[in-house]
């Protein structure tokens, strides 16, 4: 198996190149580190707001919010913290349940929309390596609409084989856990705050390129209002088990891609 690289960067949004994606319109912008170029980007943003009623949102990268959205898998075997945090490290096969979602700060008054997403996608390479996502991203691995604040302040959501308590709560997409086949891919946990309850449509065809951008104008979800991520490993075999690891010989494939994009920041 090749291990994945450090993650010194995760989370960092990339200085040179960015998105602003905007309901009603088409405008793209680069981000420039100069800070009088990022004021001017965000009053442009206002003013078609102001004048044109255009509702923008940036592009969704891995962050951690603050304070954080706070998401806890039962780890198998208990080996671990489940609690993730700002990009570390879980073995795929630990995590096969959907965790715990919380947000201290929801309003009591409003609905939540819970979407879970793997932009790289079977890439070939891992963060920070400069390629382009992989074939499959964005993968959807979970989607939830129509979550009380209430809940989410106090016990939070968790998703159960059983039907959910409140009926206004909608399981748009099951829980998925990673099913990577070799290295390591992130894994994007955001909540939006929704304008309304939403009678969410059935979603049809592959989990993979899912087209996120679609779906959030589609229902007016703008900025997520918190996020988080994690990194899922994948392994032969677990290293609490005592058993040698079998490996997984990707030399001809890891890294053919380096050089000729960059992977979600």
């Amino acid at each position: 198996m090749i291990a994945m690289k450090p993650n010194p960067g995760a989370g960092i949004q990339n200085p040179e190149v960015g998105a602003l994606r905007c309901r009603g319109a088409s405008v793209k912008r680069r981000i420039f580190p100069q800070p009088a170029l990022r004021r001017s980007a965000a009053t442009t943003a206002v003013i078609l707001l102001a004048l044109f009623g255009i509702a923008c949102a940036e592009e969704l990268t891995y962050t951690c919010s603050e304070p954080p959205l706070k998401v806890t898998f039962a780890v198998k075997g208990d080996h671990y913290s489940g609690e993730v945090n700002h990009g570390n490290l879980f073995i795929q096969d630990d995590i096969p349940d959907a965790p715990v979602v919380q947000w201290e700060e929801a309003d009591p008054d409003k609905l939540y929309t819970l979407i879970m997403l793997d932009f790289d996608g079977n890439a070939n390479g891992s963060w920070p390596d400069p390629v382009p996502s992989g074939e499959n991203g964005p993968v959807r691995h979970w989607i939830v609409g129509n979550i009380p604040g209430e809940l989410l302040r106090t016990t939070g959501y968790v998703e159960t084989s059983k039907a959910p308590v409140d009926k206004k709560i909608t399981v748009v997409q099951p829980y998925r856990w990673p099913h990577i086949p070799v290295v390591s891919d992130r894994y994007g946990v955001y909540l939006f705050e929704q304008p309304k309850e939403i009678k969410f449509a059935k979603l049809t065809g592959s989990i993979t390129n899912f087209d996120h951008k679609k779906f959030l104008e589609a229902y007016q979800l703008e900025n997520p209002v918190a996020s988080n991520f994690f990194v899922a490993i994948y392994t032969s075999e677990s290293p609490f088990s005592g058993n040698p690891f079998k490996g997984n010989d990707v030399s001809k494939t890891w890294h053919k891609d380096l050089g000729k994009g960059h992977l979600t920041p």
